[in-house]
Order: C-alpha cells, then sequence, then structure tokens
C-alpha cells in the first residue's frame, strides 16, 4: 500500500523532493504538472472523505514521499498538525521558521494598552505597520519547498511575471489555487477568520467573516472601549492583509476596512490599493 501510495504522490507532484528551478525550456514541463495538481485539488475537493482516508493511509510513508502541507489541507488536513515540535528547546516551527502561540485575546490587549500609552489614532497606525512587516517579512523568509509543491514554490517566492501567466490559463488557474492556499495558510489556520476575496492574484476588496479583532473587542469590559465600538477595529489584519498582497503584486499596498463587523455589519470589508506615496 504504501508504495502505491508514494507512486500517487509523485505523479500529482506532490511529494517533498526538491525539484529543479523553472526555466523558459522547462515551461512545458511545469504546465503539465501544474495540470495534474489541479486534477489532484479537483479530486479532493469532490472526494473529501476518500481523499481524508488517503491522508491517514499516507502517514505510514517515509518522511521524504509525505505529502506537502498545501497537499494534507487539500486532503482535509489542518496546518496545526504539520507543526515540528521541539520540546527540548521548547520551539515549534512550520515553513522553516520559528513560532509562537499565545492566546488570541492578545490583540485587544495591545489595542489597548497601545491606545492608552500614545492615543488611538497613533495605536491604529502603529499595529497595521507592525501586523504589516511581520506579513511581508514572514512571507520572504518563508521556506515554501517545506509546504508547497517544490515545483510551484518560485511562484510564491516572489511575483511571477503577470502577462506570461495569463497568457496560459492553466498555469494563472494554478497560480491562484497556491496564492489562496497561502493566504489560508496565513490568516484562516492562523485563526484571523475566514477571508473571501472578489478576485485573484490581487483583489480589490477582501470580506472577512469572524474576525478575531472583532471577537475580542466586542467581549471586552475595560472602560477604554467606550465609544469606540462605532467604528472599524480590524487594524491588525489590515496590515496583515496589505503586507500579504504586497508581496504577491510585488509593489506596496494599503489596506483599509470600510465595514466592520463590530459595528453591527455581518462581516468585514477591506479594500486594497496601491499605497500612496510620502
Amino acid at each position: 500500500m504504501s508504495g502505491s501510495l508514494s507512486s500517487m504522490a509523485a505523479s500529482f507532484g506532490y511529494a517533498r523532493k526538491a525539484g529543479p528551478p523553472i526555466s523558459k525550456g522547462s515551461a512545458g514541463s511545469f504546465s503539465r504538472k501544474a495540470r495534474a495538481y489541479l486534477t489532484f485539488i479537483d479530486f479532493t475537493r469532490r472526494h473529501p472523505v476518500l481523499s481524508r482516508t488517503a491522508l491517514r493511509l499516507a502517514s505510514v510513508l517515509p518522511p521524504r514521499d509525505f505529502p506537502s502541507v498545501a497537499s494534507r489541507l487539500y486532503m482535509g488536513g489542518r496546518a496545526l498538525d504539520a507543526y515540528d515540535v521541539d520540546l527540548d528547546r521548547g520551539i515549534i516551527s512550520l515553513g522553516g521558521l520559528e513560532w509562537r502561540i499565545h492566546g488570541s485575546e492578545y490583540i485587544e490587549i495591545t489595542h489597548r494598552v497601545l491606545g492608552r500609552r500614545m492615543g488611538r489614532r497613533r495605536a491604529c497606525e502603529v499595529i497595521y505597520d507592525m501586523a504589516f512587516r511581520t506579513a511581508m517579512e514572514t512571507l520572504q523568509q518563508l521556506d515554501y519547498e517545506s509546504l508547497f509543491p517544490p515545483f510551484a514554490a518560485s511562484l510564491l517566492r516572489e511575483p511571477p511575471d503577470r502577462v506570461k501567466l495569463e497568457a496560459d490559463p492553466v498555469l494563472f488557474q494554478f497560480y491562484n489555487e497556491m496564492v489562496s492556499m497561502l493566504l489560508r495558510l496565513a490568516v484562516s489556520e492562523c485563526g484571523w477568520g475566514n477571508p473571501e476575496c472578489d478576485s485573484l492574484p490581487v483583489p480589490s476588496q477582501v470580506m472577512l467573516r469572524h474576525s478575531v479583532e472583532v471577537y475580542w473587542i466586542s467581549r471586552s469590559e475595560d472602560p477604554y472601549w467606550e465609544g469606540l465600538r462605532n467604528e472599524p477595529v480590524c487594524y491588525a489584519f489590515a496590515g496583515i492583509l496589505a503586507g500579504f498582497f504586497s508581496h504577491i503584486a510585488g509593489e506596496r499596498l494599503e489596506a483599509k476596512e470600510t465595514q466592520c463587523a463590530i459595528t453591527g455589519e455581518p462581516y468585514c470589508v477591506f479594500t486594497l490599493s496601491k499605497a500612496s506615496q510620502s
């Protein structure tokens, strides 16, 4: 069984094996791999129970043949299952980076403490900038080969040629799938909420359901928030969104929350645009 699963993993291009960099001469091969992987994605969506069963069976494979993190998520897995935990050093890691886990109320506390120290407006600017820089630097340092099919890593490490990308419908669809999965890893799998983009790879508007900032700020009993729940509050997520899509676009973008669930709306809405020169 393990041998057949190993062969299936290799045929779909999701086994974690090192691959050569993409070049003009390998464009046809890359497109074929992209098409095969799209077939794999479609299969997991049409057969979720079978895909989860295959993922459980794949656990017997040696590490070098085990599906990539993205593949496991398509098959019904979760990113938390892929974290490497070093108990001796007290460190958890994923994608070549070390991470820390803290209660999500930390976000509300950050808003409140900085707001009291430097004023609400300045605190929001600082929170946005911190989140923006964190998203940008994380995506710049991420080990994409450990998270995605190795042949796809170069597409996410830096912005591809948009003209050539859009000229190949299969490659364009594949790239958008990878961007969507990267967004899932950065947002939903990290507990920020559930985002929906109006388009990819770079949307003009993003809707966010179940914002973690709204959740904790709306429930806080601290008097700091009196009179502040009638305006957008998701500055950390806006910064993450701007940093994420700035990396994808290859130019600095800014995100602004135009509708916030803190005011009673069913979801938050963010608009993305090219950052103004300052």
